[in-house]
């Protein structure tokens, strides 16, 4: 700060003004004031070059009058200190000196100059106000901060105490514990593959002759044998299955319907069933448990051909034995009913089945189903056995056994 080249510029308008000039005792340093002498003197003091203010300084003409009349001297480093700020003990110091000089009281002053001396010390005393509210303010902050220092000291000296850190130490073990406990109780996971093998290493160095050790024999004579040892697998291991069947499959069957029909070949013997050979195409999971099948079967005994195709369901049971249900449509072609007439016909049937599947192996399963036949119409002899009305419906049961192949 500025302050102390302010005052001395002031102190040195009014030396400069002044008829009289007396020399006080030796000023003290800035640091450390002394009481000033009770005699004044007429002798001016030496005047000393500061090496902070050099020449051609705004305010040298000023410091050199204040030094050289005794009001304020250097510090012991050769320096004025210019920008430093002036305690109060400072100041009043120096306006003790200047009033002890009797300078202000023989000069003649202008009305100018009293007012820029007024002025300056104006300045000063605001400037002192200001410092003084620094200070204490500076003082409270201060005794809040030792209040927080002897707080934490306590809250430190607390941590220290051998109890609660015997308690806090032995809880932390506990946990420890607890911990290592637990993670020895987690169960091992599934073993993964194995990876590949690696290089064979180096031969190993010859090893000693082996050394046969005979069979122990008690005192009886009987000789004793350790058996070799077992190893004990613990947990469960998993059974080697192959890989699991594909969901397309094509499959043959034989099967019987009912009716009255000829069995070939037995000099046209009438049997209570008519025989059917055929065949099927289809999957088990188009759309999740859903699946479709395609199939067609000969009638030899009345020359009948028919067809269907059906939505079929899958029951997952996690056995080799699947059920599964099925629904859809179908067409039987067969010789005519109509009289004077050897042409086919075709009848429409809504069919129903339920059957299961058993699995012989991953490609191969054997299978047995129930049906049955809702006839829309009966215009060939390949539809409803038991009328010949050809406006009449019906139902008709059927079996049928044979073999999927998956894949």
């Amino acid at each position: 700060m500025r302050k102390s080249l302010i005052i001395a510029s002031t102190l040195a308008l009014s030396l400069g003004a002044a008829s009289a000039q007396t020399t006080p005792a030796t000023p003290a340093t800035p640091t450390a004031p002394a009481a000033p002498a009770t005699t004044t003197s007429a002798v001016p003091a030496q005047v000393v070059t500061f090496t902070d203010v050099p020449a051609g300084h705004w305010a040298k003409d000023a410091v050199d009058v204040i030094v050289q009349r005794g009001l304020i001297q250097g510090y012991p480093d050769g320096t004025f200190r210019g920008n430093q700020n002036l305690t109060r003990y400072e100041a009043a110091l120096i306006f003790y000196r200047l009033l002890q000089s009797g300078a202000i009281g023989s000069s003649t002053l202008s009305q100018t100059d009293l007012a820029t001396i007024t002025r300056g010390m104006q300045e000063v005393s605001t400037e002192l106000a200001a410092i003084s509210t620094r200070v204490t303010d500076l003082e409270r902050l201060s005794a809040e901060q030792q209040a927080r220092i002897a707080a934490l000291e306590e809250r430190i000296n607390a941590l220290g105490t051998t109890g609660t850190a015997g308690a806090d130490t032995a809880a932390l073990t506990a946990r420890i514990d607890a911990l290592e406990a637990a993670i020895r109780n987690i169960p091992a996971g599934p073993q993964g593959p194995a990876g590949p093998a690696g290089p064979q290493g180096p031969a190993g160095p010859a090893g000693t002759a082996a050394v046969v050790t005979p069979p122990a024999t008690d005192t009886t004579g009987t000789v004793t044998t350790t058996p070799a040892p077992t190893t004990v697998i613990i947990g469960d291991v998993a059974p080697a299955t192959d890989s699991a069947r594909g969901n397309l499959y094509a499959g043959v069957s034989v099967g019987a319907t009912s009716g009255n029909c000829f069995v070939p070949n037995s000099n046209g013997r009438e049997v209570s069933f008519c025989a059917s050979f055929g065949g099927m195409v289809g999957s088990t999971s188009v759309v999740g448990p859903f699946g479709a099948r395609v199939s067609a079967e000969y009638q030899p005994g009345f020359n009948a051909i028919s067809a269907d195709v059906n939505a079929t369901y899958n029951f997952d049971t996690g056995s080799n034995i699947q059920p599964y249900a099925g629904l859809g449509l179908g067409l039987t072609s067969s010789d005519s009913r109509a009289a004077n007439t050897n042409t086919n016909t075709t009848d429409t049937y809504v069919n129903g089945l339920i059957g299961a599947d058993f699995q012989i192996t991953n490609s191969i399963s054997a299978f047995v189903e129930g049906s049955g036949r809702y006839y829309l119409s009966n215009k060939g002899t390949g539809a409803l056995q038991n009328t010949a009305d050809t406006g009449a419906r019906g139902f008709v049961p059927a079996v049928k056994a044979g073999l999927k192949f998956y894949f």
